[in-house]
């Protein structure tokens, strides 16, 4: 069973933030204004003691460089926000910066702004993706020294990171940790019911419809603007649906146990471990989409431990 406290902040995202499209009818949301509402809060950041932060742009995409000030190593974290590919990065993932730093060594984080829906539609956030990976590369640092973290979204985009590269013959990152990574389109995973009544994020309490009516009420859902007219089943767009082989590097993943998406990382961790990829994944009874990014309640805390633990040990290799 969750924490008290891991349960309180639960109901918060449920009164505040489910996106479920009945709700989101009901309650008259327009979903892209709802998903970027807080992104006008704490736009100033200021590095703590020791550290540097700093803005730059890097081929027309604004990037958020956080380092060590003296003795920095040549390693990075290289985060991508999620937020269904519609909100733009919130400032709760830069106070997780000095603890992604410690664990790559004193490292550089890197944070970065991809274009998002509904102005810009796939493949739109991949193409600035590899802008930033390659720009990367021109300043000097490795592939070895490069750990992507990504949530939701990011850890598909993540994901499609890793994919591109091997698809194109070149090398990729260290590793990744994808936290409820978002990889099937299709929502066809037995979690896209069995949570439905559970997900404060994307579903109904007390409610269990069948597969079909699930499917057919998330494809109305403007959630998934940022696809405009592919297939769902490319995939690229559903990652779920993609081959691996064993030159892919490794994963960590995290998921809640009660997140529609719950499926998405069960699939995404076997399918690694079938080609012959390390792939963790853990999933964290009571737990809702993403909550890993809040570090205000035991779950969470123990969730970013978890990630810069496998951070710290997967560069030290």
């Amino acid at each position: 069973m969750a924490s008290l406290a891991g349960r309180i902040f639960s109901e918060i995202a449920r009164a505040a933030g489910n996106v479920n499209p009945e709700i989101v009818e009901k309650k008259k949301k327009d979903i892209v204004k709802d998903l970027r509402s807080m992104e006008v809060l704490f736009r100033r950041y200021r590095a703590p003691r020791g550290h540097s932060y700093k803005k730059i742009n890097v081929d027309g995409i604004e990037t958020e460089l956080f380092s060590k000030k003296k003795n920095p190593s040549d390693k990075v974290v290289l985060v991508i926000h999620g937020g269904a590919y519609i909100s733009r990065m919130m400032f709760y993932y830069r106070l997780v910066n000095k603890r992604y730093s410690k664990a790559a060594s004193g490292g550089t984080v890197i944070h970065y702004e991809y274009r998002c829906a509904p102005e810009h539609l796939y493949p739109a956030a991949l193409e600035d993706t590899m802008k930033i990976w390659n720009w990367l590369l021109s300043q000097g640092y490795t592939e070895d020294n490069i750990i992507t973290v990504g949530d939701s979204a990011g850890g598909h985009l993540s994901l499609n990171l890793f994919m591109k590269l091997h698809d194109t013959g070149r090398k990729q990152p260290k590793a990744a940790v994808l936290m409820s990574p978002w990889l099937d389109m299709t929502a066809s995973g037995k979690s896209y019911v069995e949570n439905y009544k559970n997900d404060p994020i994307f579903g109904i309490r007390g409610k269990t419809p069948s597969p079909d009516e699930v499917q057919k009420l998330l494809m109305s859902s403007g959630l998934y603007m940022w696809l405009g007219e592919n297939d769902r089943k490319d995939p690229y767009i559903s990652p779920v649906y993609a081959e691996f082989d064993n030159t892919y590097p490794p994963i960590y993943v995290t998921a809640g146990g009660y997140e529609m998406l719950l499926s998405d990382s069960e699939t995404i961790v076997e399918k690694f471990k079938k080609a012959g990829v390390p792939a963790k994944l853990t999933v964290t009874p009571g737990m809702f989409h993403v909550f890993n990014l809040y570090e205000i309640f035991p779950e969470s805390q123990r969730a970013i431990k978890d990630a810069c633990k496998f951070i710290k040990e997967t560069f030290s290799k």
